[in-house]
């Protein structure tokens, strides 16, 4: 026996990416994809009842493949229904791992050995990591391949409700000079059917009115306008426009083809109708950059923020449901602290959602709407720690406790 040994106990070090790290790790996972596919179950089951009907009235679907067309249908809408139970499925699963290992009387030995609350949450912290960066790749990338494919096969309620090919009936978009009336065909490439442009002069009067039959997109924020029309007011009479003297009627000059300036982004009118969600990565990035004088682009902003956000956002919940399990029953499991530990990631799932709501809409600013939930949670998950580091005696040290010495 060495010198060492004889003078004391060996010390013990604990690794961050152990054995136990590993098994919790594991656990985390198994139980986070248990918990998403129940509450996959459960809503791909809402989602398709309904579209049933829509399946077999095609004679194409129908018959012995019905069944393949339902499963292919069930798996191209699971990336749009999965991401946004992602984050609250990933806190029940670590709070499921926790219970269970409470019960079990694993963490009291862990705890007995000296790890450091810290150590403790690495499991944690790297489920949420994984689990964000599968949201990330599920939610950006896989969701809007999945509607587009719904789309060109007009498949299913969506499919056929954001069919591109059919007509869009009239839509009135505002312009930065005047307003737009016409029918799109989204193409692409996209083009503008009985086109009726209403320009207005710096003091807001009626100057000028062109319609047409079909316009399409030049560079430069340019139009040729095609078999139409137009009205262009006098500058003395601007202001008095509307009149039913013969003396005063206003004629229209036809045309065959005519240039227009329109500051109408092409982008924006070619996914007119499609949420923001269902935009592709690049095409988000683009649009949320874009000035459109729309609702739309809060939504625009709002979206891209909280698809960046989404990782932390999963992370955070991890990070949380851990620390509150560490917190209130690393010993015994009583079913008031689990109620309460699971009504607060219920809150904090409704928290994420709402904010969301209130960036689409306006009411808060988009990073505020994607980041603000997302930072509050990690905060409260190192609020967390640092209670659970208070109760066993280390403040705000990062270390093994006991810590073992040799006192020679």
């Amino acid at each position: 026996m060495s010198a060492h040994l004889q003078r004391g106990a060996q010390p013990v070090f604990l690794t961050p990416l152990g054995i136990h790290t590993r098994t919790m790790l594991a656990a985390y996972l198994r139980h986070t994809m248990t918990v998403a596919a129940a509450l996959m179950t459960i809503a791909i089951t809402i989602d398709l009842w309904p579209q049933v009907a829509l399946l077999t009235a095609d004679p194409a679907q129908n018959g012995p493949w019905l069944a393949w067309h339902i499963l292919r249908l069930a798996g191209l809408r699971l990336p749009d229904l999965l991401p946004p139970f992602v984050p609250f499925a990933a806190f029940l699963g670590v709070v499921w791992s926790e219970s269970v290992f409470t019960e079990s009387r694993e963490r009291l030995l862990v705890w007995n050995s000296g790890r450091s609350p810290l150590k403790c949450l690495t499991p944690a912290l790297l489920a949420g990591l994984l689990i964000g960066a599968a949201l990330f790749v599920i939610d950006g990338y896989l969701r809007p391949a999945a509607i587009h494919v719904q789309m060109a096969e007009k498949l299913g309620r969506e499919g056929q409700r954001l069919d591109r090919d059919r007509s869009s009936g009239n839509h009135w978009i505002a312009l930065p000079d005047g307003l737009l009336r016409a029918e799109i065909a989204y193409g692409p490439p996209v083009t503008l059917h009985n086109v009726t442009v209403y320009k207005l002069d710096s003091e807001g009067h009626l100057s000028e009115v062109d319609t047409a039959v079909l316009a399409h997109p030049l560079p430069g924020d340019r139009w040729l306008l095609e078999s139409g029309h137009y009205w262009r007011a006098d500058f003395a009479d601007r202001g008095d426009v509307l009149t039913t003297a013969a003396a005063r009627e206003e004629s229209e000059i036809p045309f065959t083809t005519r240039m227009i300036a329109m500051d109408l982004n092409t982008l924006w009118l070619r996914n007119l109708g499609l949420s923001p969600q269902y935009l592709p990565l690049p095409e988000l990035r683009r649009l949320a950059r874009a000035q459109i004088i729309s609702r739309d682009e809060s939504g625009f902003r709002t979206r891209l923020q909280s698809l960046y956000a989404e990782p932390l956002l999963a992370m955070a919940m991890t990070l949380l449901g851990a620390g509150l399990s560490m917190l209130f029953f690393a010993y015994r499991t009583r079913w008031r602290a689990l109620v309460s530990v699971l009504l607060a990631g219920y809150l904090a799932h409704f928290a994420s959602r709402a904010f969301l709501l209130m960036g689409e809409f306006g009411y808060v600013p988009a990073v505020v709407a994607g980041w603000l939930t997302p930072l509050l949670l990690l905060a409260a998950a190192g609020g967390v720690l640092l209670a659970i580091q208070w109760r066993r005696g280390l403040g705000l040290r990062m270390q093994e406790t006991p810590a073992y010495s040799d006192p020679g």
